[in-house]
């Protein structure tokens, strides 16, 4: 039979549970999931939900309560990691005549989702701890056509001086074991507020289309399928498919060495243009 229950509160045992989304209200509480700044970011996952024991409400309710003026900071270094790229985007337009960006998605850890984070790293939902223990408040994921420009831009990150870059860590050389593949790195920038200059992290991701693809598309999987995709089966086969795309993005890879290796035409007098770089 169906539950017809509107309420969002459940019963567990031994204690209640409260169930609740990054904008929804409890029915019968005196508050709700504070919102964030408005913005066109978009949150890690709209339909994050996170479950609450009623004991620790008041804890939760005290984490969220200052919580914007904290992500604001964050989401002023997601703007600010962003426009980075798309000035070397539009530098390598002019200078080699290729954008090397396809796309640039952003986006900010919902309260619970941080909440929820700082609770299994074992340390004391805070905004203190938030700022000591997470990297990754903040991410920027920057989607690219070729394999050589995922490493071009990660060279060039590597130019910019007032950049801190914490670690990085190579999933294309060193796949996951299910396939994964990117270049993940943690950057602190500098952000300029009113009285101050901060070195907030966020945490980079450069991948190609495919990739992307891949990557993308193992999550649908894990998130909405109703069969376990961690079977042997299931695992060996979205595997098989990252090797495919591997290779797939290497002959294309190759295709695109010979065009740049020809030169290049004006595209208004129809002669042939000097190499740059």
């Amino acid at each position: 039979m169906p539950n017809n229950d509107k309420s969002n509160t459940r019963v567990g045992s031994p204690s209640t549970t409260i169930r609740v989304t990054p904008t929804g209200v409890v029915p019968g509480a005196p508050w709700s999931l504070a919102p964030l700044v408005p913005s066109s970011v978009t949150s890690e996952r709209s339909e994050q939900e996170l479950e609450i024991d009623l004991e620790k409400l008041e804890q939760y309710q005290e984490f969220s309560a200052g919580i914007n003026q904290v992500l604001q900071k964050y989401e002023a270094a997601m703007r600010e990691m962003t426009v980075r790229f798309e000035i070397l985007d539009k530098d390598l337009s002019l200078k080699r005549n290729r954008n090397p960006i396809h796309h640039i998605e952003s986006r900010i850890k919902s309260p619970a989702s941080i909440y929820d984070k700082l609770i299994r790293y074992g340390k004391t939902p805070t905004l203190k701890n938030l700022e000591e223990h997470l990297m990754d408040v903040a991410g920027v994921r920057v989607i690219c056509s070729y394999v050589n420009d995922v490493k071009s831009l990660m060279g060039l990150l590597r130019r910019q001086d007032d950049l801190e870059i914490v670690r990085v860590k190579n999933y294309i050389e060193n796949p996951k074991p299910n396939g994964y593949r990117s270049l993940h790195a943690i950057v602190r920038i500098p952000v300029f507020f009113m009285d101050s200059k901060q070195m907030i992290p966020v945490e980079v991701q450069i991948r190609t289309i495919a990739m992307d693809y891949w990557a993308s598309l193992e999550h649908d999987l894990r998130y909405k399928s109703v069969t376990d995709i961690s079977s042997d089966e299931f695992a060996a086969e979205l595997l098989a498919c990252s090797k495919t795309l591997e290779e797939l993005e290497g002959r294309m890879q190759s295709l695109a060495n010979i065009l740049d290796s020809k030169p290049k035409k004006d595209k208004k007098s129809g002669r042939k243009a000097k190499k740059h770089g």
